[in-house]
């Protein structure tokens, strides 16, 4: 056997395991994404089931109560 069929064999063995560990990096990749996305599920769905409920008002509340702003009225000029 020649030189040259050595080196394209090695040459060849180089590349494959290259392409092996490649494709072996990808796919640990999309298994550790993969576990991180149910693990982000999992928690969204523990933070709605623990979440307190929500209230309906009643017909007769004022429903402009709501609305009333928490922060003094500056149109004013301050304190009066």
């Amino acid at each position: 056997m020649s030189l040259f069929f050595y080196g394209v064999f090695i040459l060849g063995v180089v590349l494959s395991g290259l392409v092996l560990l490649v494709l072996y990096s990808l796919m640990a990749m999309a298994a550790r994404v993969d576990r991180y996305e149910d693990q982000l599920e999992l928690e969204q769905y523990r933070v709605r089931e623990y979440a307190p409920p929500l209230t309906k008002t009643r017909k007769g509340e004022n429903q402009r109560t709501s609305l009333v702003s928490a922060t003094p009225d500056l149109s004013h000029g301050g304190n009066t």
